[in-house]
């Protein structure tokens, strides 16, 4: 497959518009697959180099929305030493990571995505490179009737506590943004359990810290980063 990669990338730019795509599609797949394969390869609790890490957003493609690479190596972090289930608001590269750190270890991650085109591709790269122990659920977002809207999690089926949540959706044009997390599974995140949100620093989400404050007993530990903010979120 590589020797075939090699030969078609200078081949690319005289091809018809038409074959580019699948080209290119091609080679995003090649290159997901070796950088999954490379991170599978790690002993357990090591994380990934940079370099894996900027392979596998390579091969994931869509780099324009996915998440800064201090986030990532903080999710990481979280990932290969949580010890419980993990909830996933939002789905992406950030969903293969954590079945590559966590469900290896055995650990259950439960995504929530409310895009049917979004979810079935996020689905087809975990069925594709074999990446354990994760729940990609479409979860369509929902109006709670009391100013926001979240998504519609299969609570019957997910765990009864979660240890970490990254939270990276809904889309901070959706009413209330992240803040349903708390109202709708609040009751799953017990004493200890982490929340990682991303994006910490834009109005919606300091919005969102202000009531999930004033609403809970959680400590909130802001970290810069170049271009933005994210939060660690601990409830207490």
């Amino acid at each position: 497959m590589q020797t075939l990669i090699t030969r078609l990338r200078p081949l690319a730019r005289w091809m018809p518009e038409r074959l580019k795509q699948p080209v290119r599609g091609l080679v995003r797949d090649w290159q997901l697959r070796r950088a999954v394969e490379r991170i599978s390869a790690l002993p357990s609790g090591q994380l990934p180099t940079r370099q894996m890490l900027e392979e596998l957003r390579a091969g994931w493609g869509n780099t324009g929305y996915a998440a800064r690479p201090e986030y990532l190596q903080e999710l990481m972090e979280r990932a290969v030493s949580t010890p419980g289930p993990i909830l996933e608001c939002g789905s992406g590269v950030s969903t293969l990571l954590l079945g590559l750190l966590a469900g290896r270890r055995g650990v259950e991650t439960w995504t929530l995505e409310h895009l049917p085109q979004w979810h079935a591709r996020v689905s087809g790269a975990l069925r594709r490179n074999r990446i354990p122990h994760v729940h990609d659920c479409l979860a369509p977002l929902q109006d709670y009737g009391t100013g926001y809207s979240w998504y519609t999690p299969p609570v019957e089926r997910m765990p009864r506590a979660f240890q970490l949540v990254i939270c990276d959706g809904p889309p901070g044009e959706t009413p209330g943004g992240r803040y349903g997390l708390w109202p709708v599974l609040g009751e799953r995140l017990g004493s200890g359990a982490v929340i990682l949100l991303d994006d910490a620093d834009r109005p919606g989400e300091e919005e969102v810290l202000r009531r999930w404050s004033t609403e809970a007993r959680m400590r909130v530990d802001m970290r810069k980063v170049p271009g933005g903010a994210y939060a660690i979120i601990t409830r207490g």
